[in-house]
C-alpha cells in the first residue's frame, strides 16, 4: 500500500514539474508581447506626444506590466543619476535586471540594441530605430510561439515518462 501511495506522489510530482515548466514556457511568450507593446508605446510617445525620454519612460511604466515597468521606471530613475549615456546605461540596466526576464542572448541582444541609440538620434532615426526592434520583436514572438506548442508537448510527455521511469526504479 505504501508503494502505491508513493508511486501515486512520485507521478503527481512529475505533472506538477511539467505543468511548472509550461507555465515558464507561456511566460517567456508574454514577456515577448510585453517588450514589443513596449516598444510600441515609446514609439507613440516620442512620435505623438514628443514626450522626452524620461516622461516617456515613467508614461509608460504607469501602463506596462511587470517585469518591464519596474524596468522603466529604474531607466528613468537612471537617467538622472548616470552621467554616461543613455545607450551604456540602457546596457548596465538590461544586464542588472536580466534575471527577471526569461529571455534568451538573442532576445536580450533585441532589447540591449534598442535603448542604445536612445537620447542621441533625431527623433524620426528613434522612430525608425524603433519600428526594426518592433518588427525583431514581432520575429522573435512567432518564432516563440511555434516552438511553444512542441515544448508544452514535449515537457508533459518527459515529466510524465521521468516519473513512471523514476516509479519503476524504486519498486
Amino acid at each position: 500500500m505504501l508503494k502505491i501511495a508513493g508511486s501515486i506522489l512520485i507521478v503527481l510530482a512529475s505533472v506538477l514539474y511539467g505543468w511548472k515548466i509550461q507555465q515558464e514556457l507561456q511566460e517567456h511568450v508574454r514577456q515577448l508581447i510585453g517588450m514589443k507593446e513596449m516598444f510600441l508605446m515609446l514609439w507613440g510617445e516620442i512620435s505623438y506626444a514628443r514626450t522626452p525620454l524620461k516622461e516617456a519612460f515613467l508614461q509608460i511604466a504607469s501602463q506596462n506590466k511587470e517585469p518591464f515597468s519596474s524596468f522603466l521606471a529604474a531607466a528613468a530613475r537612471g537617467l538622472d543619476e548616470n552621467e554616461e549615456s543613455v545607450g551604456c546605461f540602457w546596457n548596465a540596466l538590461v544586464e542588472r535586471e536580466r534575471d527577471r526576464f526569461l529571455f534568451d542572448e538573442e532576445e536580450c541582444g533585441v532589447l540591449k540594441r534598442a535603448g542604445e541609440n536612445f537620447g542621441y538620434l533625431d527623433g524620426q532615426m528613434q522612430l525608425r530605430n524603433l519600428e526594426l526592434y518592433i518588427e525583431q520583436t514581432e520575429v522573435l514572438i512567432q518564432k516563440a510561439q511555434e516552438e511553444l506548442q512542441d515544448k508544452k508537448k514535449l515537457s508533459g510527455v518527459l515529466s510524465v515518462m521521468c516519473g513512471l521511469f523514476l516509479i519503476i526504479l524504486l519498486v
